[in-house]
């Protein structure tokens, strides 16, 4: 297997797992949780089976890992990874101020991107390696005030990443996965296999490496796209009219 994955924001891990299922090794994947072992296990009463998988499967597990500050854990320091997942983040803070949660949050994915981006697989820099260029993937809910993040624009931000593509996220490939909230799972308050996320259409992003120049033409052409947009749907109206 020529992919090498690192996840981080794991919760209950079965997303990892589910991963090691579908390739049916997990040699080259690194599943990581912010919180402890201790946390985790009391958060997530089903993940220790699933880290047990992954560590059966030789994959590699780990705890208390920042998403936001990858480089000073010495075991992932001379790793590079083709693709780098966080599922749904969420800070987990609890306040309920709109505005206050939507700039922790940007501020939580932003602090993401800016980290990943030295871990990412790149041909240029590492001619000796035959591994694809690296892709940051992140899934989020749709809808408000999850819109709100903006996550496009905070990958544009860095200035060192273009989105390759955005498409609706499928739980259902990943046979086992069943998304957790970052405060844990409660009986009787949290709901079982991916409800939530199913309650309206998760978005993944992918997100490369890219060039200013790159990325002014991506976006040139996007704006093309919105202002012709409407012009279609008036001349589409105008087409049902005559032909009515």
């Amino acid at each position: 297997m020529n992919d090498h994955i690192l996840t981080v924001g794991e919760g209950n891990f079965s997303f990892s797992r589910a991963v090691t299922d579908v390739l049916h090794t997990a040699h080259h994947i690194t599943a990581t949780a912010y919180d402890s072992e201790e946390v985790v296990q009391e958060k997530y009463p089903d993940a220790e089976g699933h880290t047990k998988e992954i560590l059966n499967r030789s994959g590699t597990v780990l705890y208390s890992v920042d998403a936001t500050d990858l480089a000073k854990y010495k075991v992932l320091r001379n790793q590079r990874f083709t693709h780098i997942i966080f599922n749904f983040p969420h800070t987990g803070s609890g306040i309920k101020d709109v505005d206050i949660n939507i700039h922790g949050n940007r501020s939580l994915i932003l602090g993401f991107l800016k980290s990943a981006i030295p871990f990412l697989t790149d041909p240029e820099l590492y001619p000796e390696t035959d591994l694809a260029p690296g892709k940051i993937h992140i899934a989020t809910k749709t809808g408000l005030p999850y819109d709100e993040w903006r996550v496009r624009d905070l990958a544009v931000s860095t200035r060192k990443l273009v989105c390759q593509t955005t498409m609706p996220f499928r739980a259902e490939l990943f046979p086992g996965y069943e998304h957790r909230r970052t405060l844990g799972y409660k009986e009787g308050m949290s709901v079982g296999g991916n409800e939530e996320i199913q309650k309206s259409p998760a978005k993944l992003y992918v997100f490369v490496k890219g060039n200013i120049t790159e990325l002014r033409a991506m976006n040139a052409l996007a704006k093309t796209a919105k202002k012709a947009q409407p012009k279609n749907r008036q001349k589409g109206r105008a087409l049902k009219q005559t032909s009515s």
